[in-house]
């Protein structure tokens, strides 16, 4: 049986390696002028076990003749851009719940604006007897790390929702304070050493430590690839991020539902307008509040919706 052996680098000496065992060939079995034009060419090293003969084959063919024993693994994003959105919020609602109901302490949303992430998250939330500002916290915008450890404190038995503050991931403190509350142990203890004591709105000191029993749901608009890898692992994680095909699938899920006031006729010819102005401009504005401005228009019976629509979801 040919042995096959790959050229590579191995503490800074290139050598040849076996593609099935991992071993390194033994000195003298293949030249290093061999190996040299292996590594330069990405090429395989087939040896002949009987004669000794070093014959380089083409990386690319041996890939192609190869995929039985060794496939290729698929790309999860071209899952995800295919996904039916119906079942990426119905995930989102299930996550949501297991933090509702205390099963998980946190969860990340992540998505471009306008998708409805937010609606969403409050509306399960009451749907599970939690009343805001009474069962849950609505935070959105800015957020130190002192406000933090303020917000976390104050509610430390709720369920907190971060909306858009996403100056906490960009903050180290904040970020170690927020790895302390989401971690897996019975009891979570956050700390807050400070030469000063923090105090509340009301000017009364706040202890430096305390234990958090509460439970979080970040909702951001960044990239779960520039998100701290520590919040995530602590965090189930709903990714909500659609390409312009899920977007106007989702808007034909929610026609008869979203914005009840609206005849049925008016939405329809809102959503026909922004896959003509799609269709021809680039950088159309494709979300739900997009369309929610689009509805509105037609709603109106104005001679010309699409010049008025295009102002709206085009940018300059």
């Amino acid at each position: 049986m040919t042995n096959l052996f790959r050229a590579e680098k191995v503490s800074g000496k290139l050598v040849a390696k076996c593609i099935e065992t991992g071993s390194i060939a033994p000195e003298g079995m293949i030249r290093d002028v061999q190996i040299r034009n292996a590594f330069k060419e990405k090429a395989v090293l087939a040896v002949n076990p009987e004669t000794g003969r070093v014959t380089r084959l083409a990386g690319e063919i041996f890939n192609r003749t190869n995929t039985k024993s060794s496939p290729a693994k698929m790309n999860f994003m071209q899952v995800v851009q295919k996904r039916d959105p119906k079942v990426m919020f119905d995930n989102l609602e299930r996550f949501t719940k297991m933090v509702g109901k205390g099963i998980q302490p946190s969860l990340l949303v992540t998505g471009g604006a306008g998708l409805g992430k937010t609606f969403l998250v409050k509306q399960t939330l009451e749907s599970l007897g939690l009343k805001e500002s009474i069962g849950f916290v609505h935070f959105k915008g800015r957020a130190t790390a002192a406000g933090l450890f303020l917000t976390l404190f104050e509610n430390s038995n709720s369920v907190i929702v971060l909306d858009d503050c996403d100056s906490v991931f960009k903050d180290a403190d904040a970020v170690n304070i927020l790895k302390a509350a989401l971690d897996s142990y019975d009891t979570r203890r956050i700390s807050y050493l400070s030469s000063k004591p923090l105090k509340d709105e009301d000017g009364i000191p706040v202890p430096r430590s305390f234990e958090f029993r509460g439970k979080i749901i970040f909702i951001s608009n960044i990239e779960q690839s520039n998100l701290d890898e520590a919040i995530k692992s602590r965090s189930f994680v709903a990714d909500i991020s659609m390409n312009t095909t899920q977007m106007f699938t989702r808007i034909k899920q929610l026609l008869e539902t979203m914005e009840p006031r609206i005849p049925i006729a008016a939405k329809q010819k809102a959503l026909e307008i922004m896959q003509e102005l799609h269709g021809e401009f680039d950088g159309v504005d494709i979300n739900l509040r997009s369309f929610i401005k689009a509805a509105r228009i037609c709603a109106m019976g104005f001679d010309n919706p699409k010049s008025m629509i295009a102002e709206q979801i085009i940018p300059a």
